[in-house]
């Protein structure tokens, strides 16, 4: 993983700095989602209210799993993007995004330069396949992955439960990056380990 990384950090846009998350960030990401406006904070999968929640994701960073990518305007965290992976599951070869901006730092590109940083880290990553889940109302994030080469390939209907307790339908974004065939093919399991089946 350390490799990859070696570009980190660097210069995005001219004026934002990028790179993974530390256990230091704390402090400026717990302030970071405190700006993210209430209506945006329910459609979170965890509680980012709590500074035990970024405190828990600090404490368990762990780059192989979860690559977090933070982008700075100084020291103030302007935008947060993670890269969610199963490295010994039948999906290892998937990664999945998740981009948060500060409202106040919407409309500069920044949601589509960070989606396309993991786009140029897929590869290097062994990960074929880029997947985004993204809520029905969730308009502009859509129009992003849209023009980033990614497709719908699946909607959830009513699969996600906001933290005030509505209803929405869960929207999957593929882009393939590599084709799953040549990782399968590179895959040299000897005769006996793989477990053919179901299994309880």
């Amino acid at each position: 993983m350390s490799e990859p990384l070696s570009r980190y950090p660097k210069k995005i846009l001219g004026e934002f700095s990028v790179r993974p998350m530390k256990a230091e960030d704390e402090t400026a990401l717990v302030e970071f989602f405190r700006r993210v406006p209430a209506e945006e904070r329910h459609l979170f999968k965890d509680d980012v209210r709590k500074r035990e929640t970024i405190r828990a994701w600090i404490q368990n960073l762990d780059y192989g799993n979860i690559l977090p990518l933070l982008a700075f305007e100084g020291k103030r965290v302007v935008a947060d993007a993670t890269l969610h992976r199963d490295k010994h599951g039948w999906s290892r070869h998937v990664g999945k995004i998740r981009v948060t901006i500060d409202q106040e730092y919407r409309g500069r590109g920044l949601a589509r330069v960070l989606v396309q940083e993991f786009q140029d880290l897929a590869k290097p990553l062994g990960l074929g396949i880029l997947l985004a889940e993204i809520l029905d109302l969730q308009k502009r994030a859509q129009g992003i992955f849209d023009s980033l080469g990614f497709t719908r390939v699946a909607t959830l209907p009513q699969q996600a439960i906001d933290l005030t307790g509505r209803l929405h339908d869960v929207l999957i974004y593929s882009c393939v990056v590599v084709p799953p065939a040549e990782i399968a093919a590179k895959l040299c399991l000897t005769e006996g380990e793989a477990d053919i089946g179901g299994g309880g």
